[in-house]
């Protein structure tokens, strides 16, 4: 796992794709940082954070798009399928290695909650559990979507494909609690439930939620089993 995990993470960074996602959310970070709690004088960064949320629909399939498709089209795959490698630690390392570019995307946005404790009136309070909370959310739903954008690329041998098709997986699954509470009923009660962006409040009003962090754990665990499924299908086919 390790070999696999650092040959992915070395593809990364040897293209300017990792580079051009992380500088480009970095200046998006900037713009709804100078907007949100800057020019409106606002500490909450974690509403900044919950406003990004709705770009990670689109970062994250780009970043997890060439995971297992870049492999089908360059006919690596099948010596990862001959490998005496188990497919969950191919999976695993593949994943961990797009973890570490997301977590890079995140590590760079902490400067301007630190930037922010300069600017916090006399006798204020920077508003830390929210913007730690705010973080682990922002955290937790990153990884949730890479989990679903590294199934996407399991599909298929096209990275544009798997892009797109994660693109529509995860806005799917952002309005299914929009489509819960249109519909309302038991039916609406459990869309809304399965809601990974329902859950994401309670993290960024600074409130440890103990049930909602399992949710995203386990849903990270069972859209990496199902690619682990997949690709042992195709192995064994």
């Amino acid at each position: 796992m390790e070999a696999v995990f650092k040959r992915e993470l070395q593809s990364y960074f040897k293209s300017p794709v990792a580079y051009c996602i992380i500088a480009f959310f970095g200046v998006l970070t900037g713009l709804y940082f100078w907007n949100v709690n800057l020019y409106n004088q606002s500490i909450e960064f974690s509403m900044t954070l919950g406003s990004l949320t709705t770009f990670l629909i689109f970062f994250i399939p780009v970043i997890t798009m060439k995971l297992f498709s870049e492999d089908r089209k360059n006919g690596t795959e099948v010596l990862l399928r001959t490998s005496p490698v188990p497919t969950w630690k191919i999976v695993l390392g593949k994943y961990l290695a797009s973890v570490v570019v997301f977590s890079c995307m995140c590590v760079e946005t902490m400067v301007c909650p630190v930037i922010m404790t300069f600017f916090v009136n006399d006798g204020g309070v920077f508003p830390l559990a929210m913007t730690v909370g705010g973080y682990v959310a922002f955290f937790l739903l990153g990884l949730a979507y890479l989990s679903v954008g590294a199934f996407a690329s399991s599909v298929t041998d096209s990275q544009p494909i798997a892009a797109v098709l994660g693109v529509i997986l995860l806005i799917a699954i952002t309005f299914i609690e929009t489509i819960g509470e249109t519909i309302k009923g038991t039916l609406g009660q459990i869309l809304v439930w399965l809601s990974l962006s329902s859950r994401y409040s309670d993290f960024a009003s600074g409130i440890f939620n103990i049930s909602s962090l399992i949710f995203y754990l386990t849903f990270t665990a069972l859209m990496l089993f199902i690619t682990i499924t997949n690709i042992d299908r195709k192995r064994w086919n």
